[in-house]
């Protein structure tokens, strides 16, 4: 990080001259020259040393914190692992440390962002009417990421262009009744609008869909493996030839309990996921899915925030990024048969 000194040679005044424009005495300064060193400090991302009671210099903290329920090994799922990864990559370049960890509810956030020593917070997986309410309780500068709503910075994903890109895939190769599995119920957030793309490209198809096309699989393992044996054992009578997963990791456990239930993928039924992660290309067959990049998701997160800690003027708002549409071998063309 930039030194005192090394931005006063920017501007040829002296050491003394930036420190106390720093601390707030620069009442017999000129003006001009006051608005010289405060350009000079926000232009050089230059952020004042804190120190503790005994006058010790203290670290510059960033909260990163992941709300995601009762959901299990959430620090270990290859999306938060690529997203804490980013996040760490892009603070340590602004000298930065991360302080890092899982809450189960909304409120939880709220005492962990009263600690003093924080500059500011990146937090995954709040509902859009906590994120409103936290942005006005909590003083410190806070980027939202994956959450849905208006009045708070948001990196995201265009979640919807990607569910309707699959589904377009899938119905181009012949697929005419598709089944959406979420983790949510009733779908909110990514479920939700990656389940509303399904929708738009079927109706776009002419074919029917509707709410029942919307499979919920409970956090509970042995919940979400009966739904999924359910489903394998109905699969021939219901009509549907393709399953759309809102996640890797749950496009593969159900791979291995259709396999189970005597179903073949893509010979019985095709199966795709959203992500890329590792368990998109460990699948056996590999997996046909949306490719999203979570360590873009961390390094905007930061670059925002940072610009907020720096006092930048930034205007409140969402950055979605692009989804990339991965063709693999786990979805069967029916179109030609």
């Amino acid at each position: 990080m930039i030194t005192i000194k090394e931005i006063a040679d920017q501007l040829g005044v002296s050491a003394t001259t930036v420190s106390n424009v720093l601390n707030g005495r620069a009442r017999k300064m000129s003006q001009e020259t006051r608005q010289r060193v405060e350009e000079a400090l926000l232009r050089n991302h230059y952020v004042k040393e804190k120190k503790n009671n005994r006058g010790e210099p203290q670290h510059h903290l960033v909260a990163v914190y992941i709300c995601l329920g009762k959901k299990k090994h959430v620090l270990t799922d290859p999306f938060c692992g690529s997203l804490l990864e980013g996040i760490d990559r892009e603070l340590r370049k602004y000298d930065r440390a991360m302080v890092c960890g899982t809450v189960d509810d909304n409120e939880s956030f709220a005492k962990v962002l009263q600690n003093s020593n924080l500059e500011g917070a990146i937090l995954l997986g709040c509902e859009a009417e906590f994120c409103t309410a936290l942005v006005h309780q909590i003083p410190i500068p806070i980027v939202f990421v994956d959450s849905y709503g208006e009045g708070f910075d948001n990196i995201g994903l265009e979640d919807y262009e990607g569910g309707y890109e699959m589904t377009s895939y899938l119905i181009g190769q012949g697929h005419r009744k598709i089944a959406f599995f979420g983790d949510q119920q009733p779908p909110m957030g990514s479920n939700l609008y990656r389940f509303r793309g399904l929708q738009k490209a079927m109706e776009e198809h002419k074919l029917e869909v509707d709410k029942d096309d919307y499979f919920y699989l409970p956090q509970h393992d042995n919940y979400r493996h009966e739904v999924l044996r359910q489903f394998a054992q109905n699969v021939k009578e219901s009509g549907y030839t393709a399953a759309f997963f809102t996640s890797d990791f749950l496009a593969n456990e159900a791979i291995s309990i259709f396999y189970s239930q005597g179903i073949s993928v893509p010979e019985d039924l095709s199966v795709s996921g959203f992500d890329d992660n590792i368990y998109a290309r460990l699948s056996r067959p590999m997996l046909t899915t949306v490719r999203q990049k979570p360590e873009e998701k961390g390094k905007e997160a930061v670059g925002l925030l940072m610009r907020r800690i720096y006092g930048e003027e930034v205007p409140v708002g969402r950055m979605r990024l692009p989804t990339e549409l991965i063709v693999r071998e786990s979805v069967r063309n029916l179109a030609d048969r």
